[in-house]
């Protein structure tokens, strides 16, 4: 029996044709050009990928330490606002392009320890504490609103910080 079924195996296979498909593992070469443009577009959306998510990384951090001077800001702002008070003057004039009574940014700065721009846009004299400010540092720009809460014990700490980035793209000076 197995010499009669190898006959009729080899007998089936001798009337195959030369084309015919052979079953198991085949291996194809690649071409060399196709590997080089495929590692390539690899490489390339890899790298444009770790270069978003740092770019990302970088403006988050940035807008987080931006945020927390803007909060010293505000703390710095209540104090002076307090200290104005005690000379019967104001720390809010209106006339001013900042918004801040002559000395009041100097004091400002020397309270936080930060170093940006501070344009205040409405005062709350009744409890003396910012309404709505701006701080600005570098890119980044911190907006505070006030919620509007008049409790005493929460008048001027209960509001929203918006943080922004910005950069610039063009720059015209004036000949």
């Amino acid at each position: 029996m197995p010499y009669s079924w190898c006959k009729r195996n080899r007998q089936v296979s001798d009337n195959r044709p030369n084309d015919a498909h052979f079953e198991g593992t085949q291996f194809y070469r690649q071409s060399a050009v196709r590997e080089i443009i495929r590692i390539v577009l690899i490489t390339v959306v890899v790298f444009s990928l770790v270069s978003v998510l740092a770019f990302w990384a970088a403006i988050d951090v940035g807008g987080r330490q931006a945020f927390k001077e803007a909060r010293d800001i505000r703390r710095a702002l209540r104090a002076v606002g307090t200290e104005y008070y005690g000379d019967m003057s104001s720390i809010y004039d209106p006339n001013s392009s900042t918004g801040l009574a002559e000395g009041a940014a100097e004091r400002i700065r020397d309270l936080s320890q930060r170093s940006g721009t501070v344009i205040l846009y409405d005062w709350d004299d009744m409890n003396k504490t910012p309404i709505s400010f701006e701080y600005r540092k570098g890119l980044y720009r911190v907006v505070y609103a006030d919620s509007g809460v008049r409790d005493n014990a929460y008048a001027g700490t209960v509001g929203d910080f918006e943080v922004y980035y910005s950069f610039e793209v063009f720059k015209f000076e004036s000949e």
